[in-house]
């Protein structure tokens, strides 16, 4: 088997992103992902299960670490893949298998409120083994609700 095109190393994500259980409890769901500028969005709706505060009704504060959390991660997974370079892509899968959070800072803005969320990732920096990223979380109003920034080990 060869290393995937670019379009299909899109869909490998998106079907590896879909597969992890916790993304469907929460209802996360990749928007897109542009592999050129190392970005990745995924958005969910508000859900009865999601809300931490019940008397205002907004999001878990876990539910956003944990979306902040996914996408950084996706993103990071992506980056350094692309880092790895010309290495044989069964190498680059069993790398990439044990990536993994070492840190991550969240910055709560606002209160979650709002039906809609979009959660989105960039890259800041990609070495041999560890990825840095950024990520913010916005209501469907378009206000910033969340920031984040996570060092990821690969």
């Amino acid at each position: 088997m060869t290393e995937p095109s670019p379009s299909e190393f899109q869909e490998l994500v998106k079907g590896f992103f879909e597969q992890i259980p916790f993304n469907q409890q929460i209802g996360l769901e990749m928007r897109s992902l542009d592999l050129e500028a190392l970005t990745l969005s995924a958005g969910f709706q508000q859900r009865p299960e999601l809300i931490g505060n019940v008397w205002t009704n907004i999001l878990h504060g876990g539910v956003i670490a944990t979306a902040l959390d996914t996408v950084g991660g996706l993103t990071a997974m992506v980056a350094a893949y692309q880092r790895m370079g010309d290495l044989h892509w069964k190498e680059k899968a069993d790398r990439l298998s044990k990536l993994g959070t070492v840190d991550m800072r969240v910055d709560y803005l606002k209160p979650g409120r709002g039906e809609h969320f979009l959660c989105e990732g960039s890259i800041l920096r990609t070495g041999n083994k560890l990825v840095v990223a950024r990520m913010e979380l916005s209501n469907d109003r378009e206000e910033l609700i969340a920031t984040g920034t996570a060092t990821f080990l690969y």
